[in-house]
């Protein structure tokens, strides 16, 4: 039987604790969580910290605020989090190290240092990011960790002719992923078109599908053997879903 798909927990999931979360992260790797999705910028300072937008609200840009102004100015468990943090929390919970990190990277600038800092607690990881010289520059430092090419631009600021052509450029991505070394595609489900899967399988490629939340498009993709994994915000779910399909495989 081909292995069924792998399952990231996207910020943590959502059902245990609110997403993005130390409690989350905590809970995942407590349940052991195959992956635990977790996006990195870096604060003014140069501190790697766990947020996914560049804004942080009621504060402003990440990038121009320090970590002590980060930490100070957002007491209690939804503060913006070091990845030291992170990965202490983590090791907290589970100590055997058997959960992977997904480890999403929102800037260029410090590819080897974070990779580094997973590699170094003894964790293994997958680096995915949408920016080609990300791909490229974790595939550089550390050859041997999986590196993936984002696909699903969330079109912020772009004008509706703009978007039109970035969705028509990641329809047919090849030259991208080949050019900055990708170890495959981490495509939003939209994009995850059969050409992409064959493309991908024919030559021994990763292939992750973003975000899957409803049951029946839970159980459509976690059922396909062409699919390494799948990130979702109801792991819990999608783990019950996953058993029922092993059950019913011949």
């Amino acid at each position: 039987m081909t292995p069924l798909p792998r399952i990231s927990w996207h910020r943590g999931g959502a059902e245990l604790a609110p997403y993005a979360t130390l409690a989350a992260f905590s809970s995942a790797a407590a349940h052991g969580a195959e992956l635990i999705e977790v996006d990195v910028r870096r604060s003014a300072d140069g501190v790697m910290v766990c947020a996914h937008d560049p804004v942080v609200r009621g504060l402003g840009r990440l990038d121009r605020l320090s970590w002590d102004e980060l930490s100070e100015a957002r007491p209690g468990p939804g503060r913006v989090a070091s990845f030291t943090e992170l990965l202490d929390a983590l090791d907290a919970a589970d100590p055997a190290r058997r959960s992977e990190v997904h480890l999403d990277l929102k800037e260029a600038g410090f590819e080897a240092e974070a990779v580094a800092a997973v590699l170094e607690r003894g964790r293994r990881l997958v680096v995915t990011s949408s920016d080609t010289a990300v791909v490229a520059a974790a595939r550089r430092a550390h050859p041997r960790v999986p590196a993936l090419l984002t696909l699903g631009h969330d079109g912020s600021g772009l004008r509706p002719g703009e978007l039109a052509r970035v969705r028509a450029h990641e329809l047919v991505p090849f030259s991208d992923l080949e050019q900055c070394g990708a170890s495959g595609a981490a495509a939003h489900f939209l994009l995850a078109t059969p050409l992409l899967r064959r493309w991908c399988t024919r030559r021994g490629m990763q292939l992750l599908v973003w975000t899957v939340d409803g049951d029946a498009a839970l159980a459509r993709w976690l059922a396909r053997g062409d699919v390494d994994v799948v990130t979702t915000n109801r792991p819990l779910a999608a783990s019950s879903i996953r058993e029922r399909l092993a059950r019913q495989a011949p």
